[in-house]
Order: structure tokens, then C-alpha cells, then sequence
């Protein structure tokens, strides 16, 4: 047998594994979401048949199981999640006056479209500083991490 012969067939052994696992995990879904739409209170329980924990059915056949909560609202909710019609407004608590003040962006600094966590962080906090003196540190400290000070 060549090499390729045989790299040919662990490729097609390796195929039918993934091809076996793939079932298993749609199994599972398919079973976890069963159970789901039986539980209709957006409450699922975890044992079932009390059969076992693991993939290959062991575990301790106890059938103890303790719900696990998969979505829920909260106390009064009217949920929906719907915007307002038209020029209609949102009521309720949220205003913007807890918003800091934004100051401009200097000449020289990008968008920053492409900045990572910490330089976003050092551009939000520089753009929302109001003394003049930090403000520019920040943004020296923000030149000097993406480099563009070089």
C-alpha cells in the first residue's frame, strides 16, 4: 500500500469518525430541545429518563436532576421588545444626562476602526476627559500603543 493509499484511508476513516460524532452532537440537540419544548415553562430538566450524565450513558442513574433556568424576564415584563412607532419616544428611565461630555478627536489621530480593547478604551477615555492636560496624555499614551508617535 502507498502512502498515499493509505493517507487516503485514515482520511476516510477520520470522514466516518467526524461523520458518527456529528450525529451523536445532533442527537444531544435534538433531545436537549425536546425536553425544552415539553418543559414550555422556559424551564428544562436535566435527567430525563435518569439514565446517566455522560455521552455514553454512564453516570450514577440516580435520576436527580435540578432544573436549569434557560431564559426568563422579569416580574411584570410585558416583554415584546418592540420600538415605538413613528416619532414616538421610549419612556421611562432613560435619559442620556448620565453621559459624559465628548470632546473632539485630534487631527492626527485615525478612526480607529481597527483599534484593538485597549486602544479603544484609551481613545473613549481621552474623548471623554475634561481636563485639557490629561486629555492630551491619554491621547500620547494613545499614540504611543498603536504607534503612531513613531
Amino acid at each position: 500500500m502507498t502512502a498515499s493509499e493509505r493517507r487516503a484511508a485514515l482520511d476516510a476513516r477520520l470522514n466516518e469518525g467526524f461523520a458518527e460524532f456529528d450525529g451523536m452532537i445532533l442527537g444531544e440537540r435534538e433531545r436537549a430541545q425536546s425536553e425544552a419544548d415539553e418543559a414550555g415553562s422556559g424551564v428544562m430538566s436535566g435527567g430525563g429518563s435518569g439514565g446517566g450524565g455522560g455521552a455514553d450513558g454512564s453516570g450514577d442513574g440516580s435520576g436527580s436532576s435540578s432544573p436549569m433556568i434557560i431564559a426568563s424576564a422579569p416580574e411584570g415584563s410585558t416583554g415584546g421588545g418592540i420600538m415605538p412607532a413613528g416619532n414616538a419616544s421610549r419612556q421611562g428611565d432613560f435619559s442620556n444626562n448620565n453621559q459624559p461630555e465628548t470632546f473632539p478627536v485630534p487631527e492626527d489621530i485615525p478612526n480607529g476602526n481597527n483599534d484593538d480593547v485597549v486602544a479603544r478604551q484609551l481613545r473613549e477615555a481621552a474623548m471623554a476627559e475634561p481636563d485639557p492636560e490629561l486629555r492630551e496624555k491619554l491621547w500620547d499614551e494613545y499614540r504611543a500603543y498603536t504607534g503612531l508617535g513613531q
